[in-house]
Parts: C-alpha cells; structure tokens; sequence
C-alpha cells in the first residue's frame, strides 16, 4: 500500500470512528440529534475494527447485534475484513453476522477485505458464500475491481481462481483488466 492510500484510508477511518461515537451518544456528525444507539455493540464495532477479538467475543456474550453498523452502515464483519482480522472475521461469521450486507455505498465485507493485502480473510468470506461478482452501488465496482485498483495480486489471484469475472464493467464502463 503507498503512502497517500495509507493516509487516505486512515483518515476515512479517523473520520469515520468520531462520526459513529457522535452517532452512539445521540448525535450526528452535523450536530443534529439522532436515537442513542446501544453502547454495548457500539464497542463491539470498534473493537472489531481494532482487532480486539476478546473484547468482540465478551460483548457478543452479552448481548451485543453481530450486525451492529455505524451510520454508513458498515458493519463489524466489514471492518475486521477491512483490515484483514481473519479469525475476527471467522468468528463474526460463526456468531451470526450476514455475509453480504452492504453498506451505504453498496459495499460489502468482501470489498473492503479485497481493497487490502488479505488474501487469507478474502478465501475465508468466499468459503463462506460471499459473493465475489456483486457489484456496489457507488461506482459498479466488484471487489476484483477494488483489488485491481489497489494493487492487490495475490487477492486478484484469489478472486479469480473463485471465479470472479473479468468482464463487468462498472459505471464508467471499465473493467478490472482496464
């Protein structure tokens, strides 16, 4: 991964992490009161984005929604997957959490798992029935497009040895192979 994606994608996740605490204690990014969301799968969620497999398991123990997703509608499976948390991942699955949710842009786990050098975690949600030519919303893109962009090769080799097809095109009509 070069330097700018690093920054690029830190600083989504930097913005994106203050937007759902606003958005736990009752408010939006913009200001404007929200319903208070549950504390428990609230830290369940950001937990699962840190890695902290415990602290996920504990608050999956006690009650907290495997699906929990921030205001974006990502969900813990899609930041563990995000950042490559393969027994994360194994376990969010094993506990109940939908494979092919899709955030607000459409995006799923495997997406956000193919966009990373994790090709152990992309052959986890594949094995597990995760769709490898559903496209989002935002763009058209297929999580062998996202690979692609990021330069991701053993992921793309995953990706098409479970047969993700070369051939779909996204909004601006391109290719993964374009």
């Amino acid at each position: 991964m070069n330097t700018m994606t690093f920054m690029k994608n830190q600083s989504f996740f930097i913005l994106g992490l203050f937007a759902l605490i606003l958005y736990a204690f009752g408010f939006s990014a913009w200001g404007q009161p929200t319903k208070p969301q549950d504390p428990l799968s609230l830290t369940m969620w950001i937990a699962a984005l840190e890695g902290r497999i415990e602290t996920v398991r504990t608050s999956l123990d006690q009650g907290s929604v495997p699906d929990f997703a921030d205001p974006n509608g990502r969900t813990a499976l899609m930041m563990a997957s995000y950042n490559g948390h393969t027994e994360m991942v194994k376990m969010l699955l094993d506990r109940g959490a939908k494979i092919d949710l899709v955030d607000s842009a459409g995006r799923t786990a495997l997406m956000y798992a193919a966009s990373g050098p994790f090709a152990p975690t992309v052959r986890v949600l594949i094995d597990r029935g995760a769709d490898v030519n559903v496209r989002d919303s935002a763009e058209g893109f297929t999580a062998l497009m996202f690979a692609a962009a990021e330069g991701q090769v053993e992921v793309i080799e995953v990706l098409l040895s479970h047969g993700a097809d070369t051939t779909i095109k996204d909004k601006d009509n391109d290719t993964a192979l374009d």
